[in-house]
């Protein structure tokens, strides 16, 4: 009940109207009560309000972080999908790499040996003067594990390669001077034996790391 009407109340009394009037002063009284009560609703419900839209704030920022929580999550599955394919792509493409290594070396022997004796002789024995180079290729591409093995054996193929182009010119400068010597060949072919024997032990290594690998790789 506001101010004013107290005073017109207390100014009716005073005047003795306040009686004949009572009823008006009673209905304002309800006014002013229910109003009173509205305004306290009105009040709560602004509160209530306040609080809902801090709620439906709230929840919109979970739902943010929920979905950016998701997306990181995809993006990490995926590049977790990406390794694995990728390494498995790898390990298959090592053990191809590992088995044309492997073949390339245990022909070896045979291919420089049959190169000498096309090189030497012309007669045509099948051979493939590129397989050391393709082993090389290999390992230096796909297979770094096998590095020392390798280079003791490039040492003894290179010593070979050039024993064969050293008995390549001697036959080449018989030819040109129209002269046949067979004693300088017989004499350079005494380095066949000893050379082959010299491959014998890298190869063998060679071969025994490319089956450990192998073996690393399989399991």
């Amino acid at each position: 009940m506001d101010q004013d009407l107290i005073k017109q109340i207390a100014l009716e009394v005073m005047n003795e109207t306040f009686i004949t009037n009572w009823y008006f002063y009673l209905l304002l009284l309800c006014v002013s009560t229910i109003g009173a009560f509205f305004g306290s609703l009105l009040k709560g419900f602004g509160k209530e309000k306040s609080k809902y839209l801090a709620i439906e704030s709230s929840l919109e920022t979970i739902a943010k972080q929920v979905k950016l929580t998701t997306e990181t999550s995809e993006q990490i599955k995926t590049a977790i999908e990406h390794n694995v394919w990728r390494k498995k792509e790898l390990e298959t493409l090592k053990r191809e790499k590992l088995e044309q290594y492997f073949l390339h070396i245990s022909l070896l022997n045979n291919s420089l040996n049959n190169e000498m004796i096309s090189t030497f002789f012309g007669e045509k024995v099948e051979h493939d003067p590129e397989s050391f180079t393709k082993a090389d290729m290999i390992q230096s591409l796909y297979l770094p594990e096998l590095l020392e093995v390798h280079l003791e054996l490039s040492k003894v193929v290179i010593e070979f390669q050039t024993w064969i182009s050293d008995g390549l010119f001697i036959i080449a400068s018989q030819s040109k001077a129209q002269t046949k010597d067979p004693t300088l060949m017989q004499a350079h072919m005494k380095k066949q034996p000893i050379l082959l024997k010299k491959l014998a032990n890298p190869i063998v290594n060679v071969l025994q790391k490319t089956k450990e690998l192998a073996l690393e790789v399989n399991t």
